[in-house]
């Protein structure tokens, strides 16, 4: 290969001086390969790649820009000009100008004075404040594929030659290979990072959910939280405290954040160290959910917000008080006859986050044995399959209530929220989880 390209030079040249310094620059390619071969760090391997450009050109600046495909235009890399940030905001269409021409052609333009060419785009001139002569312009090809182009302006001492276009396609193609090498490597470190963080970001959610489930003498409890992606939005704890008037008590708190991923994971984060920190604080949820809601609007971003069901349980009476902060109200199951009977508690109150001094009405419900309650978040009955229908609460009324003609004796929230997930998990037929989904059942099973 090497010999074929040098019987190319050779036929192309008819002086034994250009065709010595042609040689000479030719054998130079492969010491700049091995050069360029030496990094992994793109932006390294870019200011290599411009420093040998103007080394065998002889020109006086030389720079690179690559093609955006989404946009269709060539966006700056990188170039030598002392004047590089006024570049930064220069995008240029593809069939645009020179530069455009070359990227959507494949075609390289040697030009000897370039104020004379209408293809010129003068912008660049404009936005360095300098005045081009000569130019040459190269594509960045790799594979037939053309990534970018190389750009050389002012040659010293003359034009352009032949000589210089030949040398800078040759160049070209081992400046994309090893830029393409260069890019892909950035591309897997920023992939193993945010995989880190990812990672980070679900460990901290794990723990903010509860680690077991509460031992109530006489009552069953079980939560489960599936987020649509790695980290979620959702969120559901327990929370056991002591009142003022030395009653045991068990806040039961379910909410879920505006969003999905990462950032909802870290409102979650923000969300978990409040109600854990103000719960014990106040002795009624009127309280307790006015200042969360404080707290929340002063710490999220504006437009984010979170809606929450949180309830106060006392075990020994069976009696639940409760609000509702724009979220999904919940349903309970009550005994009645051979079956059961469905009542869909009372809605009312704010979505946290949205605004300063929100009041919220609390609610009391007694729960008899055998009562089941039932609290989720819209993942749950929005979890579609792949015909794009939603699961819906219809059908989440009915696996509970199949579940609950099944068991032999009292409910029992492990098997409720386990036969609705497994059902949900069928009815998506293997269609992506479309939202964060959260469950979480509490039984009274006697006195």
């Amino acid at each position: 290969m090497a010999d074929q390209q040098i019987w190319k030079f050779i036929s192309h040249t008819h002086d034994a001086a250009e065709l010595r310094a042609e040689l000479i620059r030719y054998v130079s390619l492969f010491e700049i390969n091995e050069l360029l071969s030496a990094s992994l760090d793109y932006d390294e391997v870019l200011k290599m790649v411009l420093e040998q450009m103007l080394a065998l050109s002889g020109a006086e600046i030389a720079s690179i820009f690559m093609i955006n495909k989404e946009e269709q235009v060539l966006e700056f890399a990188a170039t030598t000009d002392a004047k590089a940030d006024l570049l930064r905001t220069i995008r240029v269409p593809l069939g645009k100008g020179i530069a455009g021409y070359v990227a959507e052609t494949g075609e390289a333009v040697n030009i000897v004075d370039v104020r004379n060419d209408p293809r010129y785009y003068k912008e660049v001139d404009l936005a360095r404040g300098g005045e081009t002569h000569s130019y040459l312009c190269v594509p960045l090809k790799l594979r037939g594929e053309i990534k970018g182009t190389v750009q050389l302006l002012n040659k010293a001492g003359g034009p352009f030659t032949d000589a210089d276009v030949r040398l800078m396609l040759n160049f070209s193609s081992q400046a994309a290979i090893a830029l393409e090498t260069s890019r892909l490597h950035r591309e897997a470190l920023r992939r193993k990072a945010f995989e880190r963080d990812v990672q980070l970001a679900a460990d901290i959610q794990k723990q903010s959910l509860p680690h077991s489930m509460p031992q109530l003498a006489g009552y069953s409890i079980f939560g489960h939280t599936e987020p649509a992606q790695d980290v979620g939005g959702d969120y559901f704890q327990f929370i056991p405290h002591v009142d003022r008037t030395g009653k045991s008590k068990l806040d039961i708190v379910v909410a879920d954040v505006a969003g999905k991923g990462i950032p909802a994971s870290l409102v979650v984060s923000n969300f978990h160290a409040a109600i854990r920190l103000l719960s014990p604080l106040y002795d009624t949820l009127g309280e307790l959910a006015y200042q969360l809601n404080n707290f929340m609007r002063q710490n999220l971003p504006s437009g984010t917000f979170v809606t929450a069901f949180i309830a106060r349980l006392d075990a020994a009476s069976g009696t639940l008080h409760y609000t509702t902060c724009g979220h999904n109200p919940p349903h309970v199951f009550r005994k009645n006859g051979n079956g059961y009977a469905i009542t869909v508690l009372e809605q009312g109150g704010t979505a946290l986050g949205l605004r300063y001094d929100m009041e919220y009405r609390v609610h009391r419900l007694v729960l008899a044995p055998h009562d089941v309650l039932l609290i989720f978040s819209d993942g749950l009955t929005e979890a579609m399959n792949g015909r794009f229908l939603q699961y819906e609460t219809e059908r989440m009324n009915a696996c509970v209530l199949r579940t609950l003609s099944g068991l032999p004796g009292p409910p029992d929230a492990v098997r409720i929220v386990e036969d609705l997930r497994i059902e949900v998990a069928k009815f998506r037929q293997g269609h992506e989880v479309n939202d964060d989904m959260t469950v979480v059942c509490l039984v009274r099973q006697a006195n």
